[in-house]
């Protein structure tokens, strides 16, 4: 019920007029004087985009100058669904009655649009029939209604976005498992229903983006293989998506922007790669498809996130300790070195230096040293705060650093956009985390890596 109140509040009330780019009659014996919408289901959002009065006979006219985008539609009675259908086309008629909504439905005008309503009549009649069978005929019943679905998507194919919508509800059918599976049995079936997981969706269709479908699936998706899968094979994955879209399309846009968000602000180590290679190859050397804001934006995170991903060598701070000497990363021998860039002030750098104190013998008998860097400075008071900081905090066995010249860049050298920026790098300064883990996740990959040198 929450959901149709908030869709009001997306309402574009379109202008009547003899000249109008869209037009839809309804009409809905049974249903009079009442305001109704016409809805966009994007996603879990739910847009009202017109809206029309119905007269005495359930007569309905949506009528206005600009074309709908096309897609999934919802007719909405104040705050509730009457039926759903597609906007395929911008002039097209629906006729049914209140009583039998999808059973007396007629459409002219949209042949994609008159499709679905034949999938929604049968399956809805498919359906009572499952539901009021007795439990043994039932099998039998719904394998007939998965053979009808498969027989739509045959008989209107690819183009309709009728078909299109059954394909992406329809499940892949993986190869049935062995009489007595192993565990390799079963990673071989999940690893075929991940690389066949877009087979039964039409990227190709720019429409689909504008249903309620599209986004859940992307989005299932992306966050099934963002663990298990390297970035190598994330990257190839993320290519075969978006290179299945439409080169200058909204569809590609969108696809791209579901990917981004995912890989921006991944919690996994080292995934951030994956952003950064789809903005440089879909965006930044494609920039006549968005807007300029949009690129410069994505650019400067590409710009700061490269220089500090996994593999690369972080940057020399060169800084003064406590005495006012100086004291730089790369003077620091050891064969790993934990680097947090933190302001003395922040709660979270507070909390994370006494974790540090408390597990530094862990972390040392590792072979780590820990490098200090307050990346607040400027005024006196923040040097103040600094020394008062690892004398409150107890950190002065960690190697400590200020910025006395005011000459680093942490924003855009470090990549420091919240504090404490936190790397693991090793003896030739190579980055192996690039983010704040628990101690004991350092400890595991410094055993990790030890291993990797070992073989």
């Amino acid at each position: 019920m929450k959901k149709w109140m908030l869709c009001l509040l997306f309402l574009g009330i379109l202008c009547e007029t003899s000249m109008a780019q869209h037009r839809i009659d309804i009409e809905v014996k049974g249903l009079r004087d009442s305001t109704f919408f016409l809805v966009n289901a994007f996603e879990k959002s739910y847009l009202a985009l017109d809206t029309a009065k119905a007269d005495a006979d359930g007569k309905i006219l949506f009528q206005g100058t600009k074309d709908l985008p096309l897609g999934f539609y919802i007719l909405v009675q104040g705050n509730q669904r009457v039926f759903d259908f597609l906007v395929t086309t911008q002039h097209f008629s629906i006729k049914t009655n209140k009583a039998d909504l999808y059973g007396k439905m007629e459409i002219e005008g949209s042949e994609e649009s008159r499709q679905f309503a034949e999938f929604l009549r049968t399956v809805n009649e498919k359906g009572a029939k499952i539901q009021n069978a007795p439990a043994t005929e039932r099998p039998k019943l719904i394998a007939d209604m998965d053979a009808y679905k498969k027989a739509f998507v045959q008989k209107y194919g690819k183009e309709s976005l009728a078909s299109n919508i059954v394909r992406i509800n329809t499940e892949i059918e993986a190869p049935p498992y062995p009489a007595k599976p192993t565990v390799e049995d079963t990673i071989k079936h999940n690893d075929f229903l991940l690389k066949h997981y877009f087979d039964n969706v039409a990227l190709e269709d720019e429409r689909m983006m504008r249903t309620p479908f599209l986004g859940p699936v992307l989005e299932n998706y992306l966050k099934t293989v963002e663990g298990p899968y390297s970035p190598d094979t994330l990257i190839q994955i993320t290519d075969r998506l978006l290179d299945r879209t439409p080169p200058k399309s909204d569809q590609r846009k969108y696809v791209f922007s579901k990917i981004a968000q995912k890989f921006l602000t991944t919690e996994f180590l080292g995934k951030e790669v994956v952003y950064t290679h789809v903005a440089e190859k879909y965006m930044i050397r494609n920039a006549a498809l968005w807007d300029s804001a949009t690129v410069v934006r994505n650019f400067e995170y590409v710009y700061r996130m490269k220089k500090v991903l996994i593999g690369n060598t972080l940057k020399d701070l060169i800084m003064t300790d406590t005495l006012g000497r100086p004291v730089s990363l790369y003077q620091t021998k050891s064969k790993y070195i934990l680097v947090m860039i933190y302001d003395p002030n922040c709660h979270h750098c507070q909390e994370t230096t006494k974790k540090l104190v408390e597990d530094y013998p862990k972390l040392q008998a590792k072979g780590v040293k820990i490098f200090m860097a307050c990346g607040v400075r400027g005024q006196e008071k923040d040097k103040k705060d600094w020394k008062k900081f690892i004398k409150d905090f107890k950190a002065q066995k960690f190697i400590h650093g200020y910025d006395n010249n005011v000459s680093i860049d942490f924003t855009n050298e470090y990549n420091t956009q919240t504090y404490p920026n936190v790397f693991l790098v090793d003896s030739t300064y190579k980055i192996l985390a690039n983010k704040k883990l628990e101690t004991e996740q350092y400890l595991r990959l410094i055993d990790a890596e030890e291993k990797k040198r070992k073989k």
